[in-house]
């Protein structure tokens, strides 16, 4: 179709292809031959008025990082991929209106509120809802969604030395988790066994203890109910982000120092230390030793 193109510019620029002569041009039926002009757009190769083919990237260069990424991720439909590259435009993170996400794709409200379900299902993007609370605690309305890039690649179960270690990692969340105290023994073995569950599972420290512990003021009538129920909201798999995918870094996030306990920022995917691969107190060493990975 890009060939069709260009022989037709070079031939008759001046005359306008309406889609059904395109289609017959190329072999395709109307609804074909727009899916296909989408394509096209959509990674860069025509101009938007889905006719000037552009030659050697000219026209519409992409940004680099998260733009180039999503121009050339596979998206449920066109439309999706509009919004997407739209999404990728503000960067790996954002928040944003729908209003404001339909205006920047080029499409209605009602357009891009219907694609947003299928970007989430096909594991693209994750969206947070933000409510403003009033002095007392209470919701009242919602500011604009939070949103993540996500890459559609869980992250693989554990095998080895790290399925084993997983006991031991969910017992370190379990003290970090501010309002998980007084459980009886039983209670807690259980919630053990639950979080090492998880960790098997894919699910790196630093979300899951996030999902457990995202309040100062959080408090538990029964801890291991409570527990429960969180873990129950979490996904079977954990997505690996779209930004720690593409380029090896994760958000800049706060963790603490596995040696010496002291919080620091990073971007280093994984649990490191606070020096990179050394901690600053206990001198240079070496990082813990890295979950042995197993990818189905």
């Amino acid at each position: 179709m890009f060939a069709a193109l260009e022989d037709h510019r070079i031939a008759a620029p001046e005359n306008w292809l309406t889609t059904e002569e395109l289609g017959k041009v190329v072999g395709l039926k109307k609804r074909a031959t727009q899916d296909h002009l989408a394509h096209l757009f959509a990674h860069s190769r025509i101009d938007a008025d889905r006719r000037t083919p552009l030659m050697g990237g000219i026209g519409q260069p992409l940004l680099p990082g998260a733009q180039e990424w999503a121009a050339n991720v596979v998206t449920p439909d066109p439309t999706c991929a509009r919004c997407l590259v739209a999404l990728a435009g503000i960067g790996w993170e954002g928040q944003i209106k729908m209003e404001d996400l339909a205006k920047a794709a080029g499409v209605s409200l009602r357009t891009a509120e219907r694609h947003r379900p299928h970007l989430v299902n096909a594991d693209l993007v994750a969206f947070v809802p933000v409510p403003v609370q009033t002095h007392d605690g209470k919701n009242f309305g919602r500011r604009p969604d939070r949103f993540t890039l996500m890459s559609t690649i869980p992250a693989p179960r554990l095998e080895g030395a790290a399925w084993e270690a997983a006991p031991a990692r969910a017992e370190a969340i379990l003290d970090r988790v501010r309002w998980f105290v007084n459980v009886e023994p039983e209670e807690r073995v259980l919630a053990v066994r639950s979080v090492a569950w998880c960790l098997r599972n894919g699910w790196p420290e630093e979300p899951l203890l996030k999902a457990l512990d995202s309040s100062l003021n959080r408090r538990a009538y029964r801890p291991g109910g409570y527990l429960s129920k969180l873990l129950r909201k979490l996904p079977t798999e954990y997505i690996v982000p779209a930004r720690e995918m593409y380029t090896g870094r994760s958000a800049p996030r706060v963790v603490d120092c596995p040696v010496c306990r002291n919080a620091f920022r990073t971007t280093l995917p994984g649990t490191p230390l606070c020096g990179g691969g050394f901690c600053h107190e206990a001198g240079r060493g070496s990082a813990p030793a890295a979950p042995v990975f197993k990818i189905a």
